[in-house]
């Protein structure tokens, strides 16, 4: 029987009177939090994960393209991080990425022929109370070698909003692609971006949406900060 693994419990959101972590300063910058948890879209992307030894996250790239940042409370997990690119050499005939790594599929080259090009990747062991940040667009699979307890944001800031938004075009462009033998049909340019929205996650109106409420808040930051330093 398979171990049961709880994955994505927004804990933050379901008690937010409760404020049992403090987020390390490094990873406090967090445009993608603080847009949901300000703007009454009751959602986040602040998770709680806890699984057994054994229990594991197949392979993936984060959310939106976004930076993550995992903590251990308990347990230790191993990594492993592939540089942006090397995904490619883990698609199969049909180029779908590969699910698992552990995969005894992924070393037959009939169904995966680049997979002897992979070269760089990282392979961590993460100890508790040891943090680890994944950078934007890297590729990688977590397995827990204990029983664990860990808290992952996703996040974004003024640092990687070019590569979210270079994602989000290029995720729009393969949808037209897609679809193209529709595009004289009324609405093309509509399904494009419902279709974008369902696949990943944001459509341009949501992403200027985001980007505006940010935006205002700077402002409005600033301008409280000139008037009280006036006052002196």
């Amino acid at each position: 029987m398979s171990c049961l693994y709880l994955k994505d419990w927004h804990f933050t959101r379901d008690f937010p009177s409760d404020d049992v972590y403090q987020i390390p300063h490094v990873f406090a910058s967090d445009w993608l939090n603080e847009y949901y948890s300000q703007s009454c879209k009751q959602d986040d992307y602040r998770f709680v994960y806890m699984g057994p030894s054994g229990t594991w996250t197949p392979f993936h790239a984060d959310v939106f393209t976004s930076y993550s940042w995992s903590v251990n409370i308990c347990g230790r997990k191993k990594w492993k991080l592939f540089y942006p690119g090397q995904e490619e050499f883990l698609r199969d005939n049909l180029g779908n990425l590969v699910y698992d790594l552990d995969s005894k599929e992924l070393k037959d080259e009939n169904k995966y022929p680049n997979y002897n090009k992979v070269a760089k990747y990282l392979e961590i062991i993460q100890n508790p109370q040891e943090a680890i940040f994944v950078p934007s667009g890297w590729h990688h699979q977590v397995w827990n070698l204990e029983d664990t307890i860990s808290i992952n944001h996703n996040w974004i800031n003024g640092f990687n909003i070019q590569q979210i938004w270079s994602s989000l075009c290029r995720t729009l462009s393969a949808v037209e692609s897609e679809i193209a033998d529709c595009k004289e049909m009324d609405g093309w340019a509509d399904q494009c971006q419902l279709i974008l929205n369902a696949t990943f996650g944001l459509d341009f109106p949501k992403f200027y949406d985001f980007l505006e409420f940010i935006a205002r808040r700077r402002i409005t930051h600033c301008i409280e900060k000139k008037t009280a330093s006036s006052e002196w």
